[in-house]
């Protein structure tokens, strides 16, 4: 008898450690689903990490480099990123592209539409600088207004968005297949383990195990990850991108985390049922 309830304790202590694999791969798939996998966690986090700002203070001084080879002073790019190329609609404009990314490997920057804005901002500054009367300033702001296009969306652009974009799809396309095998395989061992005892005190207990198990896993790595911010190591050139990819990465982690916490809150809620269930198997043992 002692040595069926050992083999049967065995049992139960194997299928409560499969158990904490399938909540830990629900939740890690459950939250790559809800950040990394959707474009509107990249859109809100563009918007926390001051993208907008840091983005423009970029290409201002990549266009007033330019400007400075062609005669155009400080004061024309002041007054166009004031009245124009705000960080608002700088930010607008990385959203919406952002979001593309995620679903079209040939997702560009389209400047066409700041090269029209640029072309009478240009004529205008051209009048105020005397050169209206130029036979070639026609041509002259065309050219201006193409390659200062072509700067602003070299500088919004992200590199590799082909890759990007072809190992998100493939990745949220077996995500989708993944999490419906974890959600399945937590609720087949959650009977498993709910049959196997007729007193429920004991599954309450293998179901502790599993949850509290999950929520060691869940917790250990993005807790360290986050406390060596090693993240925040990552070597970036740009302002802008480095803290979108910081606060990104930084997001999913929290996120992570926070997944750990549910599973201890779970853990304490079976807790006191371990506890309610125990006094009650002992008053009718009495």
């Amino acid at each position: 008898m002692n040595k069926t309830k050992k083999i049967r304790s065995a049992v139960a202590v194997i299928i409560a450690f499969l158990m904490s694999i399938c909540i830990v791969g629900s939740c890690v798939i459950g939250v790559a689903e809800l950040t990394a996998l959707n474009p509107s966690f990249a859109k809100t986090t563009l918007t926390k990490s001051g993208f907008g700002e840091k983005k423009s203070g970029e290409l201002k001084t990549e266009l007033v480099s330019y400007g400075n080879a062609c005669n155009i002073g400080g004061d024309f790019f002041d007054e166009f990123f004031e009245k124009t190329l705000t960080p608002s609609f700088i930010e607008d404009e990385a959203q919406a592209y952002y979001e593309a990314v995620y679903t079209d490997p040939k997702a560009k920057i389209d400047a066409s539409h700041i090269e029209s804005m640029l072309k009478p901002a240009l004529i205008e500054y051209a009048g105020k600088m005397g050169y209206a009367g130029e036979e070639t300033l026609e041509e002259d702001v065309n050219l201006i207004a193409g390659e200062m296009g072509e700067i602003y969306s070299g500088v919004m652009s992200l590199p590799s968005v082909s890759t990007i974009t072809s190992l998100v799809l493939k990745i949220s396309r077996y995500c989708k297949m993944g999490l419906i095998a974890a959600l399945c395989g937590t609720a087949f061992t959650a009977l498993m383990l709910l049959l196997m005892f007729k007193p429920k005190v004991y599954s309450v207990r293998y179901l502790i195990y599993a949850f509290s198990g999950a929520f060691l896993m869940l917790l250990v790595v993005p807790l360290y990850l986050r406390i060596t911010n090693l993240i925040g190591k990552v070597n970036i050139v740009s302002k802008a991108l480095y803290s979108f990819i910081v606060s990104f990465g930084n997001g999913v982690l929290d996120c992570l985390i926070a997944s750990a916490v549910v599973c201890l809150i779970i853990t304490v809620i079976l807790a006191v049922i371990h506890s309610l269930l125990s006094k009650r198997a002992e008053e009718k043992a009495e």
